[in-house]
């Protein structure tokens, strides 16, 4: 989501968003070791129950979310 959403959009997007209570951080643990191999997470430790996460990269949000057809999703 940008910083430059009109308020009506912010407030629809809030209204879409868990309650603040919900909202969980996922961190790696500090003796996770950097590798040349890709991180693998199973998409149900991701989710955990929930249909879309948040991802913040830098400055930007980004959606991921199982469509009606189990697919992953990815948005700004």
């Amino acid at each position: 989501m940008s910083q430059s959403a009109n308020p009506a959009s912010q407030a629809q997007a809030a209204a879409c968003r868990r309650p603040r209570t919900q909202q969980r951080t996922l961190t790696l643990p500090k003796t996770a070791k950097v590798s040349q191999e890709p991180l693998e997470l199973d998409s149900s430790a991701l989710f955990q129950g929930a249909r879309e996460v948040h991802i913040r990269h830098k400055d930007m949000v980004y959606r991921l979310s199982i469509t009606r057809f189990e697919k992953l999703l990815l948005t700004k």
